[in-house]
C-alpha cells in the first residue's frame, strides 16, 4: 500500500467517524426528549387505567373487554422503527418474535406492524399482515397517529374476530440495555386486589368502558411506541459510539503505518543520496 492510498483510506474513515459522532450526539439529544415523553405516556395510562377500574368495579356481570379468554386468535402489534445503524435493536426483537409465532398455529394470528424495517421484515418471511402499507414510525409521535386503528383494533375485538390483542416491542431499560417485552393489551387484565377508582361518574360503568377503551388502546400503543422510541435512541447511541470508537482506532493503526512508511521511504532516499555520492 502506497503513502497515498494511505492517505486515501486515512481520511475516508475520518469523515465516517465524523458522521457517527455526529449521529451519536444527535441520538443522545433525543434520549432526553424520548424521556420526557414516556414519562408522560406513563401518567396519562395511570388514569386511564383507573376509568378502566371504576368501570369493571361498578358493572353488573363482566364486560368483554375485561373477560380471560383463551386467546386462539391472536393480534400481534409489533412496534419497530424506520431506520437502521442502532446495533442489534432490530436483531434481538425479530428474532424473539419469530420464536413467539413458531409456538402459534398460523392459521391462528394476524400481525399489525408499525415501523418501516419491520414491515419489510414481515412480507418477507411470509407472515400475515392485516395492514398492507408501511406505517411509520417517526419521531415525532403523537396518538393522533394511532386512532384509527385503535378503533379498527376495538371493533375486531369486540367482534369476536380476534381473542387476544398483544404488543410486542423493545423495552428500555437503560442507554445500552433493551429487553423484548411482550404485552396483552386486550382483554384487560385486572387485578383481584386493586384499589377502588378515588372518580365518580355520572355515567353507567359499561358506557364508560365503551367510551373509554379505544382510547385506552390508543394510550397503550402510544405508550409503547414511546418506549421503544426511547430503546430505538438509546441502542444507536451506543452504536453511533462504538463505531466512531472504531474508526478512530483504525485511523490511529493506519497513522502509525503511514509514518513507519514515511520514515522508510525517507530513509530509501538517503541511502540512494550516499550511494550516489559514493560513485
Amino acid at each position: 500500500m502506497t503513502l497515498k492510498d494511505i492517505k486515501v483510506r486515512m481520511n475516508a474513515i475520518n469523515k465516517t467517524a465524523t458522521i457517527t459522532q455526529a449521529m451519536h450526539n444527535i441520538a443522545l439529544s433525543k434520549i432526553k426528549r424520548s424521556t420526557v415523553l414516556l414519562n408522560h405516556a406513563h401518567e396519562f395510562m395511570k388514569h386511564i387505567d383507573q376509568v378502566v377500574l371504576f368501570a369493571d368495579q361498578n358493572m353488573d356481570g363482566q364486560s368483554p373487554y375485561t373477560l380471560p379468554s383463551d386467546g386462539s386468535r391472536k393480534l400481534f402489534i409489533l412496534v419497530t422503527s424506520d431506520r437502521g445503524l442502532c446495533g442489534s435493536y432490530h436483531n434481538q426483537l425479530f428474532k424473539a418474535f419469530l420464536a413467539q409465532l413458531k409456538a402459534e398455529e398460523p392459521s391462528e394470528y394476524r400481525v399489525f406492524v408499525i415501523g418501516k424495517k419491520g414491515f419489510y421484515f414481515i412480507k418477507k418471511q411470509g407472515i400475515p399482515m392485516i395492514n398492507n402499507e408501511i406505517i411509520y414510525n417517526r419521531d415525532d409521535i403523537t396518538t393522533v397517529s394511532f386512532r384509527h386503528y385503535a378503533k379498527v383494533i376495538k371493533d375486531a375485538f369486540k367482534d369476536d374476530l380476534v381473542n387476544q390483542v398483544v404488543l410486542y416491542y423493545n423495552h428500555y431499560e437503560t442507554s445500552t440495555s433493551q429487553k423484548v417485552r411482550s404485552d396483552v393489551i386486550l382483554p384487560i387484565e385486572i387485578a383481584e386486589d386493586a384499589p377502588r377508582s378515588p372518580y365518580i361518574y355520572d355515567t353507567n360503568p359499561e358506557v364508560v368502558l365503551d367510551r373509554t377503551i379505544y382510547i385506552y388502546i390508543e394510550a397503550k400503543i402510544f405508550e409503547a411506541v414511546a418506549d421503544a422510541k426511547l430503546s430505538e435512541h438509546g441502542s444507536r447511541m451506543v452504536a453511533m459510539k462504538s463505531a466512531t470508537d472504531n474508526a478512530n482506532e483504525i485511523v490511529d493503526g493506519l497513522n502509525m503505518l503511514y509514518h513507519r512508511a514515511r520514515q522508510q521511504e525517507i530513509t530509501s532516499e538517503l541511502i540512494d543520496v550516499i550511494n550516489g555520492s559514493n560513485a
